[in-house]
């Protein structure tokens, strides 16, 4: 409550200054994608009918869900971090759909590859792509506030900024389901900088940044970048930490893990150093049936040298502290660096959050279908209206 009067209320530590209610709910839209592909026998049919046409959790209208595929395969060609995947055409345009579409049809890269290999992929995935679009949000606000006037105020700079906040935590009250939660497991895997528990603060300060009274471009764009560099922080733990348990003990799943949660970060390492992106996506290759001794060490020795590039250090990315850690012959060694210190989260501003119900339907989809996807979308479409109701 703000003095008796109903304020936007708090996503996780951050105070949003709109309304965000429905972007934050992408993470149910997750949770509903991964509950498909549960069990022994996933339903790969209904995961990409949820990945193509929504679940109905989040909303853009009554008639309008927010998918999944339509931030797969939204062109933000200009802005930094999806620049950084297309240098070189290191990765092709809609990169994510490729990877989503053929590890659910067991096509291209993923096929002929396992139940636990195209599941841990896809669930690991969907995290990499919705920190993609977190990241058009952020790129959405600044250019927005640069444009002055109207477009510089709560309701469009900042609301665009809170956007990105709102994909990256999520709508659970501790994270599920989001990017954020791989940040905080992350962290519990590492003795090094927490990301969980600081890149808010980033958020925070960038918020501040694109609002109209306290604008700064510098300070956005400067927020802007220290928040990719923690994300590169978790991701690389993620991979590190996989990669080296598969080597240890194979595990297709553990392997599936590594690699997945490397896609989200790839191409923003390739943009610093092409070497370690490369050499991490060549140890990482999901197609592999085993990892190879030395594969671990080798990979971590051409990063750390990159480390520099990438803005981090030894210190703030830390050692893994897990069970089936590999010691390498090498200590890490690197320049001294730290991570600018951001904000406390804003004051609260009056305004309230509004639900939206919405039920998917082939009319939302983002590209052609087939007739024979249409007449099962069809099916799935009549089911999620009878569950909606039964549930009503």
């Amino acid at each position: 409550m703000l003095n008796g009067v109903v304020g936007y209320p708090a996503i996780g530590p951050y105070m949003p200054v709109s309304d965000v209610h429905e972007h934050k709910q992408i993470s149910d839209e997750v949770k509903a994608f991964n509950d498909a592909l549960a069990g022994d026998s996933p339903n790969y049919a209904r995961a990409k009918f949820i990945y193509m046409y929504g679940a109905g959790v989040s909303c853009k209208s009554a008639t309008q869900p927010r998918m999944l595929q339509g931030f797969a395969r939204k062109d933000l060609t200009g802005e930094t971090f999806y620049d950084a995947f297309r240098l070189d055409n290191y990765e092709q345009a809609n990169f994510w759909d490729t990877f989503m579409l053929q590890a659910l049809d067991g096509t291209g890269t993923f096929a002929g590859l396992d139940r636990f290999k195209r599941v841990t992929s896809l669930k690991k995935g969907v995290l990499g792509l919705v920190t993609l679009y977190a990241s058009h949000e952020l790129e959405s606000a600044i250019v927005k506030a640069a444009n002055g006037g109207t477009d510089r105020s709560d309701t469009t700079s900042a609301h665009a900024w809170d956007e990105g906040w709102a994909f990256y935590y999520g709508a659970d009250s501790a994270g599920a389901n989001s990017p954020w939660e791989v940040a905080k497991k992350r962290d519990g895997d590492y003795i090094g900088t927490d990301v969980s528990t600081t890149i808010d603060e980033q958020f925070n300060e960038g918020l501040i940044a694109v609002r109209s009274s306290t604008y700064s471009a510098a300070q956005a764009t400067a927020s802007r970048d220290t928040i990719y560099t923690m994300w590169s922080v978790t991701y690389l733990r993620a991979a590190l930490k996989y990669l080296q348990l598969a080597e240890t003990t194979y595990d297709a799943k553990a392997h599936a893990e590594g690699y997945a949660y490397y896609m989200a970060i790839d191409g923003w390492i390739y943009s610093k150093n092409k070497a370690a992106a490369e050499k991490l996506r060549s140890k990482l290759a999901i197609t592999q049936t085993s990892i190879p001794s030395g594969s671990y060490c080798d990979a971590k020795r051409t990063l750390e040298a990159a480390y520099p590039a990438i803005g981090i250090s030894c210190t703030i990315m830390g050692e893994f502290s897990g069970t089936g850690a590999i010691t390498c012959s090498s200590p890490c060694t690197s320049p001294s660096v730290t991570l600018p210190a951001g904000q406390v989260a804003v004051s609260q501003v009056a305004g309230s959050s509004t639900d939206i119900t919405c039920v998917p339907t082939t009319t939302t989809t983002t590209a052609p279908a087939s007739k024979c996807i249409l007449h099962f979308v069809s099916f799935w479409s009549l089911v999620s209206v009878a569950w909606n109701v039964c549930n009503a």
